[in-house]
């Protein structure tokens, strides 16, 4: 099964065997994790310095492969000359050396450039989720007095992860799926993953509890909304170019808390202008306000309602000491 992987991998298999892997992934959670041990490994190549090969490259790798056929062709000619006059012929050294330097060329040539794809292609894939959950959030803001989804403050809903199950039980997503990154170590899991009820979640206790605030904001974070006055309040929908809604989520283990999705390259971020824009880990501290933190350098709510904090699905919105009692 390792090589019908590796093909569905790469992308290199007909549909009807695309399908038979996908229904074996779905069955096999033990196929499911060798599956994402050989994407991480395949994956694990640094694409982000992959370069453009310089022109004619292919043609010229073409040109090599075609010149070695002709001589692969001119010496099977002779070799059943030998073998009419009695004599026997074998490869020699240089004929292995020089299929296996052709074979070394073409995956030096060829890999980098299909991870290459891989990688963009997870990309693609999380800022189309991306684009899904806003269009969510504003048909939620259209309904809710031009409101985002508010975080509690207290109580067991009390983390940002709880825009999962306030857009899908009600209605405004219709594939909880929808909110697993791709690229994420969740998507290994996706099918064994689902958006909690309500009840579940005020029902839970100790390990329980955490476990579901972890995992129902799937793989992104959410906006933790400002404090103003000693108040905490959602972000209003005003159609803002600067302001972050959601993005992939942080990751306390990384410098900076950059998001683990997508190699820990960089974080897909969605406006609350509908933009979705992928943003590189060495572009942000240059380019961009940081996404996980406030101006005032805390993990918590904005300080105003301009500052924009993402916030993973396990965190409160604020400390409550920061409320008025």
């Amino acid at each position: 099964m390792g090589e019908d992987l590796l093909g569905y991998l790469l992308n290199v298999v007909d549909e009807q065997e695309r399908r038979r892997i996908e229904a074996a992934l779905v069955r096999d959670s033990q196929l499911r994790r060798q599956f994402e041990t050989l994407r991480q490994q395949f994956s694990s190549h640094d694409t982000s310095s992959v370069a453009e090969p310089p022109p004619g490259l292919a043609e010229q790798t073409c040109d090599l492969v075609h010149g070695y056929q002709q001589l692969q062709r001119q010496r099977a000619v002779e070799a059943r000359e030998s073998c009419n006059s009695g004599s026997r012929r074998f490869w020699s050294i240089v004929d292995a050396m020089t299929f296996t330097g052709l074979i070394l060329v073409a995956a030096t040539l060829f890999l980098p450039a299909i991870a290459n794809s891989w990688f963009r292609s997870d990309i693609l894939g999380c800022q189309r989720n991306l684009q899904r959950l806003g269009i969510a959030l504003y048909e939620f803001s259209d309904f809710n007095e031009r409101l985002f989804p508010k975080i509690p403050v207290s109580g067991n809903r009390a983390a940002a992860g709880i825009y999962g199950p306030i857009l899908y039980h009600a209605g405004y997503l219709d594939d909880p799926q929808v909110i697993v990154c791709p690229s994420s170590s969740l998507a290994a899991d996706a099918t064994d993953w689902r958006i909690p009820t309500f009840r579940e979640l005020d029902e839970a206790t100790g390990l329980e509890l955490e476990r579901l605030r972890r995992r129902m904001g799937g793989s992104y974070g959410y906006v933790l909304g400002y404090v103003l006055n000693r108040r905490h309040f959602p972000p209003k929908n005003a159609g803002r170019s600067f302001y972050a809604l959601m993005s992939d989520a942080p990751s306390m283990h990384l410098p900076g808390r950059h998001s683990s999705n997508h190699l820990g390259r960089g974080h897909n971020v969605l406006y609350e202008d509908g933009r979705v824009e992928f943003i590189s880990r060495r572009a942000e501290p240059r380019l961009y306000k940081p996404l996980f933190v406030n101006r005032l350098g805390f993990a918590e709510a904005g300080a105003d309602e301009n500052d924009y904090v993402i916030g993973g699905s396990w965190m409160p919105p604020v400390r409550r000491a920061m409320l008025v009692r």
